[in-house]
């Protein structure tokens, strides 16, 4: 296929979801070429008629970005199992899945989060990981516990991992987590230190 039949396939594959075609869009998931694929994908859940089985088909697609794709959609639904897409090879991927377990506040992920956040080699990763467990501190019970001691151990991860665990924190009345919020005052990092000063009404330099 030439680059122009993808191109011309990439455009149809997008009017399809402006004009409502759900066969066309349907017909395109299975394109050769990754972009239409991805924009396939948008566009069948655009029309609402993205079937479950088909978006957990997409999260196993051969590229990332598709599967990405996937992720960012299955953000919005519950009735396809993402947590595993915490373990793809791609760190990419797998930021996005800790962002989607976030939005849907899935409990059941809390220790995948934690491995991930203390785990994993991306820091990006580890950063979706404590804004996930920053999410999940609001609705979990059972885990609580760990999630704070996550979040108290991101605060000797790096400038924006230590912003993202702040946010977490400050859902928490145990005095480990208020002398942690305390320390973030005079953190190196000027944005850390802001973010804490605002959170707790104290000015910072």
């Amino acid at each position: 296929m030439t680059e122009k039949d993808q191109r011309s396939e990439r455009i149809r594959a997008a009017m399809a979801g402006h004009q409502g075609d759900e066969s066309q869009a349907r017909a395109l998931l299975t394109a050769s070429d990754v972009a239409t694929r991805r924009v396939a994908l948008g566009a069948l859940d655009r029309i609402g008629s993205l079937t479950s089985s088909e978006l957990q088909s997409a999260l196993k697609d051969p590229s990332g970005s598709v599967r990405r794709r996937a992720l960012e959609i299955a953000a919005k639904r519950s009735d396809v199992k993402i947590e595993v897409c915490l373990n793809d090879s791609d760190p990419a991927v797998a930021e996005a899945a800790a962002f989607a377990i976030g939005e849907r506040t899935e409990i059941s992920a809390v220790p995948s989060l934690i491995r991930m956040a203390s785990q994993h080699d991306d820091p990006l990763c580890r950063e979706s990981a404590i804004a996930a467990l920053g999410a999940l501190a609001t609705v979990v019970e059972d885990g609580r516990k760990e999630i704070l001691n996550s979040l108290l151990e991101a605060m000797n991860d790096k400038p924006q991992i230590r912003r993202r665990a702040v946010l977490g924190l400050f859902q928490f009345d145990e005095p480990e987590a208020q002398q942690a919020l305390n320390t973030a005052l005079v953190d190196k990092d000027r944005q850390v230190r802001a973010v804490t000063g605002d959170l707790l009404g104290v000015a910072t330099d």
